[in-house]
């Protein structure tokens, strides 16, 4: 006789047993799943980009806004970096309002509520800077006839290496909020790349040092704090109203100081009005430098390190051909 209720029991088992393992194989694909998870980070620039990709390692996914040869102060708001924001975990950006022109466009349009200001996934990388580590605060009134000042201070604090490591560590120290997981690989990654950094510039400042040539004509307030690093000294600066071409009565002025002091080093960026710096440099018999201000601004700055060796290593070449022609110009 057929055991009806011994079958309705075998046939609960069977249907449990199926249960519990469909459950197994979801609960092991959303373990997998969030393993392989990775913090997407959007940074503003080339240069913080570089360094989130080393303090993140595997555990992030890194893209950036604004390309490496560009002005970082002038960037069309495209869709397509919108579209790149609203997707992102973590929003690094540079501040002292380095971004004012086109990054608050972009939050806007970007519709994230996960990187709006005050948010654990916003992250301004100038809160990495010491008290008095901002250099070229304004005094007094700040207006437009001035020229693009930055009232909270020269932005363009990346070019000290030094600035570079304490950006490395904020950034670990976000990572870890937003990723407590992977916590320890975070700020490990940081100590190992403050570490590198430090042993490189050891060799970048004994390489500058040994100039004989340490005054420079700059044509943007961009060098300053490669400068106060290195221990150069800066005698006067093309466009002396950011933003706005140079008038000739300032230039003639500043050709006629470099003659006097000469020789002399004329820097540019290689988005800079590479032209006008040109005529300062040969008026004044100095040697013109155009300098990777960024990451990736070079093919042969392909890296943060890499920007340095290029900076330091045109430093020294070019002094040679200001010694050489300093004589001429000063005479």
């Amino acid at each position: 006789m057929l055991n009806i209720n011994s079958n309705r029991s075998a046939g609960r088992a069977a249907t449990v047993r199926m249960c519990v393992f469909a459950a197994l194989i979801v609960l092991s694909l959303t373990v997998s799943g969030q393993a392989v998870a990775k913090v997407k980070v959007v940074a503003t620039l080339a240069d913080l980009a570089w360094i989130a990709e080393q303090v993140g390692g595997d555990d992030v996914e890194v893209s950036f806004l604004c390309k490496g040869h560009r002005d970082p102060h002038f960037l069309p708001a495209k869709p397509s970096l919108a579209r790149k924001l609203k997707k992102a975990d973590l929003l690094v950006y540079n501040g002292l309002e380095l971004e004012i022109g086109w990054l608050p466009l972009l939050l806007d349009a970007a519709r994230n509520p996960r990187i709006r200001p005050g948010q654990q996934g916003e992250l301004n990388c100038a809160l990495a800077l010491g008290e008095g580590e901002i250099l070229e605060v304004p005094v007094g009134e700040v207006d437009r006839s001035q020229g693009d000042i930055h009232p909270l201070g020269n932005p363009h604090y990346l070019l000290d290496p030094r600035k570079g490591i304490a950006v490395g560590r904020l950034m670990a120290d976000r990572l870890a909020r937003i990723d407590p997981a992977a916590a320890d690989r975070y700020r490990s990654r940081a100590e190992h790349l403050a570490r590198e950094i430090e042993s490189r510039m050891e060799d970048w400042e004994a390489q500058v040092d040994s100039l004989a040539v340490k005054k420079v004509i700059v044509y943007h307030q961009h060098w300053e704090y490669l400068v106060e690093w290195l221990g150069l000294e800066i005698l006067g600066v093309i466009e002396n109203r950011p933003g706005i071409s140079p008038a000739p009565r300032h230039v003639e002025g500043l050709i006629e100081l470099g003659r006097l002091q000469g020789p002399v080093l004329v820097i540019a960026a290689t988005w800079d009005h590479i032209e006008a710096a040109g005529r300062v440099a040969e008026k004044t018999g100095s040697a013109l430098v155009v300098l990777p201000g960024s990451t990736y601004a070079t093919e042969e700055a392909a890296g943060y390190l890499d920007m340095f060796e290029v900076i330091c290593g045109k430093l020294e070449t070019a002094e040679e051909t200001a010694e050489e022609t300093g004589a001429e110009g000063g005479s």
